[in-house]
């Protein structure tokens, strides 16, 4: 088994592509990360320059020494060229890591070059030498009172891959202040707080994003899976049941969510539009009145036999929980005890496995 990779986390949303160790969840993953293959930051994401890439590289020219014109015009090609030569190298993890340092060599001061390196070690599995990358790029944030909350989230995701769990969610906290991202730093600090077992803690901030966004579906499956560590199975089994009606629509394939941004006008349509089409399926016999689907497949909360005459966790596969149906999609982007509970709930055991950032499979055993 390869080691484990830990990648910015994202977490998977309805009518987005995947991310999440850990990401804002609808269905795919950060990412996740990463975050989400695990999502990359923006400036990894595409061969030629971004317009956040040019963002980046702007203060990086104005750092390089001030040399003769002819040397400053070398200087700044040559940095484009690094930026440049780093973001083609997509997996290429020793061509972008050799890139990424060219670019430091040349402006030692850009934080995004150090946070671009350092993202791309720990997408590689050099959670230390990644951690020491994200830490130098908080240090030279141009506003020391607002770092980049990306970097932050990443450097939470080094801290963790070290066992450094208290710096994490302290990293991800911090994180969570940027509006854009503050959804997927609480979905990995709820992460990092069941990683330790305070599933208190990790259930409170689980909550807090689903009365946000009921649409959260990582934290929904995050939530059932550390009810059920926890022991309160009846809990997790309803909060299943929720995520594979999840859409408002009989386990609608685009969640009204999306409808958002158009405006409460047609958000509130859209929600009509799902109530009403599961009403109809309801009546029609389609599905019973909990979401449970009458053709003999079943959208969750209920367990069924499996080829070898053991228990697995049923999902019909046109709902929110088909994705969860296994642990796949949350393993390159949740912490081991995290992935482990998963697995307990989905094979309706007591015991749960996963691959630890060593690259080795750990057991764990839930009261």
């Amino acid at each position: 088994m390869s080691a484990r990779t830990a990648s910015p986390t994202f977490a998977p949303r309805a009518g987005r592509g995947r991310a999440s160790p850990r990401a804002r969840s609808r269905p795919p993953p950060r990412a996740p990360p990463s975050p989400s293959s695990p999502p990359s930051p923006p400036p990894l994401a595409a061969p030629s320059l971004s317009r956040r890439a040019l963002a980046c590289l702007a203060p990086a020219l104005a750092l390089l020494p001030l040399p003769a014109p002819a040397r400053a015009d070398a200087s700044a090609r040559a940095l484009i060229r690094a930026f440049d030569d780093a973001m083609a190298a997509g997996s290429d993890f020793d061509a972008a890591d050799a890139a990424w340092t060219r670019a430091i060599d040349l402006a030692p001061t850009n934080a995004a070059a150090w946070s671009n390196r350092g993202t791309k070690r720990l997408q590689a599995g050099r959670w230390r030498d990644a951690r020491e990358d994200l830490e130098r790029s908080v240090e030279l944030s141009p506003d020391p009172n607002h770092p980049d909350a990306l970097t932050l989230n990443n450097l939470g995701n080094a801290q963790g891959a070290l066992g450094e769990w208290d710096a994490a969610a302290a990293s991800y906290l911090e994180a969570s202040k940027d509006r854009e991202l503050e959804s997927i730093a609480l979905a990995n600090l709820a992460l990092a707080r069941f990683q330790t077992e305070d599933v208190d803690a990790a259930l409170r901030t689980t909550a807090t994003l689903l009365r946000r966004d009921p649409e959260f579906w990582d934290a929904r499956a995050a939530a059932a899976a550390f009810m059920w560590a926890d022991g309160r199975e009846a809990d997790a089994e309803a909060e299943w049941a929720r995520l594979c009606r999840s859409g408002r629509g009989f386990g609608a394939s685009a969640s009204a969510e999306d409808a958002r941004a158009d405006g409460r006008a047609a958000y509130a349509a859209r929600l009509l539009e799902q109530q009403l089409a599961q009403q109809a399926a309801v009546v029609a016999g389609v599905i019973s009145s909990d979401g449970a689907r009458r053709d003999g497949r079943e959208s969750g909360g209920a367990a069924r036999g499996d080829a070898t005459g053991g228990l697995s966790r049923a999902a019909a596969d046109d709902t929110p929980c088909a994705l969860y149906a296994s642990t796949k999609i949350v393993a390159p982007r949740w912490p081991p005890r995290c992935t482990a509970a998963l697995d307990a709930f989905l094979k309706v055991s007591r015991v749960g496995e996963a691959m630890d950032y060593d690259g080795k499979v750990k057991e764990y055993r839930f009261p």
